[in-house]
């Protein structure tokens, strides 16, 4: 998982991270600029945009951020399909394909269906060949894919700053 994740690092702007009061020591808000949505990250993030293909040779930017923390992966990405990839596609099938591709060489469990608002989402547990788990939610909203993962050691579901991470997660405009 983390591999399909990882890429040429950019420098984080000042505006997307911005402390909070009271959160767990060294969280903090990412909020990126155009990105629609905020999420709480356990340390500083590394920035990147990596190209996803769409077929027929043709990829689109996905911007991600990273936090690495304990041998544990943080991540909350973003990426706009263009409206002829996904014109009249409910979102339960896209979400249904974005599982699908991120089980791709693993398998799945625990999957449950998400709403923030009128924005569809998912949940699951990818089990990954080497051992690790991603625990993963995607929502998708006007062309646009949100994705967090926690990638780590089996039983990181279950770990609170897991469900703090996974459950911070806000849409905004």
């Amino acid at each position: 998982m983390r591999r399909h994740f990882l890429a040429v690092l950019m420098a984080a702007g000042a505006t997307a991270l911005l402390p909070y009061q009271g959160r767990a020591q060294g969280w903090m808000e990412y909020k990126p600029e155009g990105g629609r949505f905020r999420v709480d990250l356990p340390a500083l993030p590394k920035i990147a945009i990596v190209q996803v293909p769409i077929g027929n040779g043709n990829s689109v930017p996905m911007t991600e951020a990273t936090s690495m923390v304990s041998r544990v992966t943080y991540i909350a990405s973003y990426v706009d399909y263009p409206p002829a990839i996904t014109k009249g596609a409910a979102a339960d099938v896209i979400l249904t394909k974005v599982r699908d591709g991120a089980a791709a060489g693993g398998s799945y469990r625990d999957e449950k269906k998400l709403q923030v608002g009128r924005v569809e989402g998912r949940e699951y547990t990818v089990v990954q060949g080497n051992g690790n788990v991603a625990v993963t939610r995607t929502y998708w909203s006007h062309g646009r894919l949100f994705t967090l993962v926690v990638d780590g050691k089996a039983g990181i579901e279950t770990q609170p700053a897991t469900r703090q991470f996974l459950d911070s997660f806000a849409l905004v405009q």
